[in-house]
């Protein structure tokens, strides 16, 4: 036959596909052999996987063979993935999703090799996970607690006790317990044991132990006098510590955390009248205790009475008296500033005058100018002794009511105190009592406290007299300083009496800014004028010379209102004032410092500069520093302590960087101690380098480091027979900034080392 011109030959066509079929079936025979799985294969030389899951009872089983071809299980019994695998091929059961509800682990044996026949050997055993991991925790304080089992199966521990893993464990499957996170606040490093093993029951007994913290407590010592002379302190009713002198201590006893801790003095020093205090001395220990401080009052304010806030009016007895012990004395001046001050020879302290409120509600124009006197009895005994410093029963202001004439109203006076104890009043700017200054006066008082009588010893009648100067050191029953306002003042070694500038009338009747310098003879009852040459004539600039150096030409510029000291060599100190410089810069502050010599009368410029309007130079607080100086101010407080050296207070003035009204206080040495050391150098001892500061009040005749008067002005001072120094009103900030720049009466003592 032929087809398209090619022969075909049948015969030989059906033999080859009779040999094919041939072939084709002994192959298919011995692929049906023993092992096959009883059953013949799906063709074309592939072969099924498969097997038996038994212990399964949760739900969600998945199994997968070679990374694909997944199969869920639903029950126990035979398995059989769908897709077949080719002779020769591997196969690899693995399980994808291991059961849930209840919870369990699937594990696969003879899950791999290489297919030649149908597999049904893979065999998948479930269980469920019976076998806690746990154990105890102590000692934990902290947060943050976090453990964890086998690198996972975290678990956050917030306190002491017991604690079981979530995830449970097969039998004999591995354990391992470690800390993930380390607690804080505190911090603690908490340590596992019993940390790993095999589990073939439930495990309890790994131990987390978290030691407990401890902290040490301390803090410092303030205003201790010398070593304390067996000072020593107590924490919890022990841990005696010994106290050699100021400084920092730290008891030896540490306390854990969340312990009480309870610091008190165990023996008193014994090298000073005063008791010491303890500040932040209880509490519970959280971290280590640093600021407990024992304050031995020396370098401290105390606010004595009056009012924390401005603009008080005065408190009366009537009559006017301290009630008798036990009552304690509620009298007070009302506030007020531009007072004048004495000291009697008892330690009494002593004010009249000054703008401000009175104690009589029914004047109705307040404030005004004042014509009280008052009387501060006791100021002794505010020095923390058996009283545990409160003021004892019987000692307090007092009202004194004149007898007779007195001086009218008035602010800005000079005042001084004679041996036999009379107070002195020179001048100031008279109000008559009412609230609107009528002018300047130079009128000469005295009091006798022992029959609460005034005495006019001389003086011009009315307002804005003209001085007379007569003869430049030569006594005249004529000779009169001018009326004046905000002069200086002091007492020599004779009894006699020393005044120095001020803002008031020359010898022309000019008014301006003084520099005359004059001396009221006791002896006599009448007046020297005592120089400078040009000194009768207002408004004169600074001769300063070289400083350092006296001369007969040197003499500060007119000023009213400076900061003035008498030191113990008899010799006169002035600080600054609203005041002419070397060029005669008009509306200046100064912050000159000057001596004046008393054997000599020759004037020394000292410190600071000979030009006006100078802002401070504080340095670090507590150290002289040849730098060092306090900035231009006037109406400033000042006194000098038992060792001869100045003290200067608040004022209006500049600060580092600004101007206002100031808190600060300084030292100058001239006589060294073991506190202040260097001599003739400026000491920033404490306040503020800023202005306008809110006074810090404490609890009342309660010492404390952190008390401290607000900034202020026209302040009434004294220094009393124990050497402690004593500020009264001004105007200035209370409690508060917001308080406002206001009246004042608070009334604050320093004690300052001895």
């Amino acid at each position: 036959m032929k087809f398209a011109g090619y022969p075909i030959f049948i015969v030989g066509t059906l033999i080859l596909a009779v040999s094919l079929a041939a072939c084709s079936g002994v192959q298919q025979g011995a692929n049906s052999g023993p092992g096959s799985g009883g059953g013949g294969g799906t063709g074309s030389g592939s072969f099924t996987v498969g097997g038996t899951v038994t212990g399964l009872t949760g739900t969600g089983l998945v199994l997968q063979d070679n990374g694909g071809d997944n199969l869920a299980i639903t029950g126990t019994g035979a398995f059989t993935f769908k897709t077949a695998v080719a002779q020769g091929g591997a196969y690899l059961v693995t399980v994808s999703t291991q059961p849930s509800s209840p919870t369990q682990v699937c594990a696969v044996t003879n899950g791999n090799g290489t297919v030649n026949a149908n597999i049904t050997s893979v065999q998948v055993t479930c269980q469920t996970p019976s076998l806690s991991i746990g154990g105890t925790v102590t000692g934990v304080k902290g947060t943050g607690l976090v453990l964890e089992d086998n690198g996972g199966d975290d678990l956050s521990i917030t306190a002491d006790g017991s604690f079981t893993f979530k995830t449970l464990l097969l039998n004999n499957a591995p354990y391992a317990v470690t800390v993930k996170t380390q607690p804080s606040s505190p911090a603690q490093n908490c340590t596992v044991s019993n940390a790993s093993g095999t589990a073939t029951a439930n495990v309890t007994n790994v131990q987390v132990v978290c030691p407990i913290p401890t902290y040490t407590i301390g803090g410092t010592v303030v205003g201790l006098l010398g070593n304390g002379g067996g000072m020593a302190l107590q924490d919890n009713g022990g841990d005696n510590l010994a106290i050699n002198g100021n400084g920092p201590f730290t008891f030896a006893t540490p306390i854990t955390f969340g312990g009480a801790y309870n610091a008190n003095i165990f023996i008193q020093p014994t090298t000073q009248p005063q008791i010491c205090l303890v500040a932040n001395g209880s509490g519970t220990a959280t971290a280590n205790v640093n600021n407990v401080v024992v304050d031995c009052g020396h370098g401290d304010w105390t606010w004595i009475t009056g009012s924390s806030s401005s603009n008080a009016v005065g408190v009366s007895n009537t009559p006017p008296t301290i009630p008798a012990a036990p009552t304690q004395d509620t009298n007070s001046p009302g506030a007020r500033n531009d007072q004048v001050t004495w000291t009697d020879p008892s330690g009494n302290l002593w004010m009249f005058s000054g703008f401000g409120f009175s104690f009589d509600n029914n004047i109705k124009i307040q404030p005004l100018y004042l014509d009280e006197l008052w009387e501060f009895k006791g100021a002794q005994d505010y020095n923390c002794l058996a009283n545990g410093c409160l003021p004892r029963p019987g000692n307090g202001w007092v009202r004194i009511v004149p007898t007779g004439t007195a001086p009218d109203a008035r602010t800005g006076a000079t005042a001084w105190t004679d041996a036999s104890g009379k107070l002195w009043l020179f001048g100031g700017q008279d109000g008559e009592g009412g609230n609107v200054p009528l002018g300047l006066v130079n009128d000469l008082w005295n009091f006798d406290p022992t029959t609460s009588t005034w005495t006019l010893v001389s003086g011009t009648p009315g307002f804005n007299a003209t001085g007379v100067y007569g003869t430049l050191g030569v006594s005249s029953a004529s000779n009169i300083p001018g009326a004046r306002w905000g002069a200086n003042s002091w007492v020599d070694a004779s009894g006699n009496f020393w005044i120095f500038g001020g803002l008031g009338f020359d010898s022309t009747g000019t008014n301006g800014l003084l520099n005359d310098l004059w001396e009221f003879n006791t002896s006599t009852n009448q007046w020297i004028w005592m120089g400078p040459s040009a000194s009768s004539s207002a408004n004169q600039n600074g001769v300063y010379g070289t400083q350092g150096t006296a001369a007969a030409a040197n003499a500060p510029g007119g000023r009213q209102s400076a900061a003035s000291w008498t030191d113990k060599g008899g010799n006169f100190w002035l600080f600054g004032g609203f005041g002419l410089d070397a060029t005669g810069t008009p509306n200046g502050t100064v912050n000159d410092l000057w001596k004046l010599d008393f054997s000599t009368k020759q004037w020394t410029w000292v410190a600071g500069s000979n030009a006006a309007n100078q802002h401070g130079v504080y340095g670090t607080q507590g150290t002289a520093a040849a730098t060092n100086a306090p900035g231009a101010r006037w109406r400033a407080v000042a006194w000098t302590d038992h060792n001869g050296n100045l003290w200067l207070h608040s004022g209006f003035g500049l600060d580092t960087t600004g101007t206002g009204l100031l808190n600060d206080l300084w030292e100058y040495t001239l006589v060294p101690t073991s506190a202040y050391p260097t001599a003739n150098q400026w000491t920033w001892v404490k306040g503020a380098n800023t202005n306008s500061n809110a006074g810090v009040y404490g609890n009342a005749s309660v010492p404390l480091f952190s008390n401290v008067p607000g900034s202020r002005w026209g302040a009434g001072y004294w220094i009393d027979a124990s050497n402690q120094l004593w500020i009264f009103g001004g105007q200035g900030y209370a409690s508060s900034p917001g308080s406002g720049n206001g009246l004042l009466n608070d009334f604050w003592r320093f004690l300052p080392y001895p």
